[in-house]
């Protein structure tokens, strides 16, 4: 029995690292891009963020997240990551 799906899901994944205060702000925000990004975290607690972006999109939503960080204090973009992902 497989556990994942056999098609490969293409998307660059980008973390960033905030107060865990400002987490559900800065995912309303992502929510409100017309379909740049999903966004996860991986430990509850811990303040840090992956982003989910499709790959044709990237370079707007790095722009858009450089322009975030004047309203979600402690924004920072620590660029993209190959960490494993398992939700």
């Amino acid at each position: 029995m497989r556990k994942y799906s056999k098609y490969e899901v293409k998307a660059k994944v980008i973390k960033v690292r905030m107060p865990v205060e400002e987490i559900g702000l800065f995912n309303a925000l992502i929510d409100g891009l017309p379909r740049y990004a999903l966004t996860r975290t991986k430990e509850k607690g811990k303040g840090e963020v992956f982003v989910l972006a499709t790959p044709y999109k990237v370079k707007e939503l790095m722009e858009v997240m450089e322009g975030m960080k004047k309203h979600i204090r402690g924004l920072e973009i620590l660029g993209e990551t190959e960490e494993d992902l398992t939700f």
